[in-house]
């Protein structure tokens, strides 16, 4: 025995040569799984198992190796090897434990989700990469029958029960459901699904796109839909995506901005001598436009309430927070609403950096690594995805971003 062996075993001041082994009362020698293994080693092949031993309440785990080892010439003998895996086995099964509660998670979902693979898509942009084309969208653009070949390399692996209620027209047939899907897409949804295709083959790992398609009978749906990459290695292989059908709500908001349209149209002629009362028309029409935008944001991200979403004046006060983002940070669904957003970061230099990226970062869908501050006082890494900013009438502008953690 070693004297790693024998600290190891607290032996360090007995005897142990010539002793038997399962005598040195060794709880992991003298289990019966230790023994049977003893008994059925072969010396022609290296014997491993783990044992679970219980001390003071715990349990501990070890890895047990049994193999053969030549001390001098023309003998045998037998070498057991003892190392503490018992961080190993509880990561394991914390693994083993988070898988399971994913795909409980992902199949009972109250929202569709599709596990789709894009893997061919980016071998097809490697290929193009290699002969040259460096503008992949321009290519795109070019050749439209290109694009749809991308959209039928699309492999949907899995869906959840929700989702399936959506595909029952294939007839149960889901892995080449975008073969079926494709011809029904509208123009901009043909375009929006080229972003999506080129973003994610760029790196970009979080994707909001809306989309649209005319049935059979000539009607559209609107969709809107959540993507995300969890792909090992960045080859596309895992991505996720979660749609809501908006075809009521966009079609009731179609139908009130017609509405308000003609209103003001007929009112702008009957008054339009009034000068007075056309400067207040003006002023109706810019917080008509106003709450318009206002409308399409807030629908846009109440319709995204699995995701912590927060959105912020121009002054940095909070005006809304989805429940997720509140449950994030340890608030309550409302403790958020009206407070400065500088009690999200750690400190002072955080919130600079994050004012800085989102006064100064006009063009959506960029990232930003910034720590936030849990209610608790614990600092969470996460990113910040701005997903939208909009001017008012009145100069100000209010912005809204997406919060994703990142695991440690």
């Amino acid at each position: 025995m070693n004297k790693s062996a024998l600290i190891f075993f607290h032996q360090s001041d007995k005897t142990v040569i010539g002793k038997r082994i399962d005598f040195l009362h060794l709880e992991i020698f003298s289990s019966p799984e230790f023994i049977q293994g003893l008994k059925e080693f072969s010396f022609q092949k290296v014997k491993k198992m783990e044992l679970e031993i219980h001390k003071n309440e715990l349990s501990h785990w070890y890895e047990i190796t049994i193999m053969n080892i030549s001390i001098r010439p023309g003998s045998l003998f037998i070498a057991v090897i003892a190392s503490n895996i018992t961080e190993t086995v509880v990561t394991r099964s914390k693994i083993m434990e988070n898988e399971a509660m994913y795909r409980s998670l992902f199949e009972y979902a109250p929202i569709p989700i599709n596990e789709v693979d894009f893997s061919q898509i980016k071998q097809y942009f490697d290929e193009l990469k290699k002969i040259g084309l460096e503008d992949i969208r321009f290519y795109l653009d070019q050749y439209p029958d290109e694009l749809i070949k991308c959209c039928n390399l699309v492999k949907v692996r899995h869906i959840n029960i929700k989702s399936k209620n959506d595909y029952l027209i294939t007839g149960g047939d889901y892995y080449n459901v975008m073969k079926y899907l494709t011809p029904l897409f509208t123009k901009e949804t043909m375009n929006n699904l080229k972003e999506l295709f080129v973003s994610l083959y760029e790196g970009l790992d979080y994707f909001y796109f809306p989309s649209s398609v005319i049935t059979s009978n000539g009607k559209f749906r609107y969709f809107s839909n959540y993507v995300s990459d969890a792909s090992p290695n960045n080859d596309l292989s895992r991505i996720y995506i979660s749609y809501l059908d908006v075809t009521e709500q966009k079609t009731l908001q179609l139908q009130l901005l017609q509405n308000n349209k003609d209103l003001i149209g007929v009112t702008e002629e009957v008054i339009a001598h009034d000068a007075e009362i056309k400067i207040q028309i003006d002023d109706l029409k810019n917080q008509h436009d106003d709450a318009q935008n206002r409308t399409i944001l807030y629908t846009q991200l109440l319709d995204a309430t699995h995701i912590p979403v927060i959105i912020f004046d121009s002054s940095m006060i909070i005006t809304w927070a989805s429940t997720e983002m509140a449950r994030l940070m340890g608030y309550s669904d409302n403790d958020l609403y009206g407070k400065n957003i500088r009690i999200l970061f750690p400190d002072t230099n955080g919130f600079k950096q994050f004012y800085q990226f989102i006064v100064h970062n006009e063009s959506t869908g960029k990232y930003g690594e910034f720590s936030i501050l849990h209610q608790s006082g614990i600092s969470l890494p996460v990113l910040w995805l701005h997903v939208e900013n909009i001017t008012l009438s009145d100069g100000k502008k209010t912005y809204a971003t997406i919060v994703q953690k990142i695991n440690s």
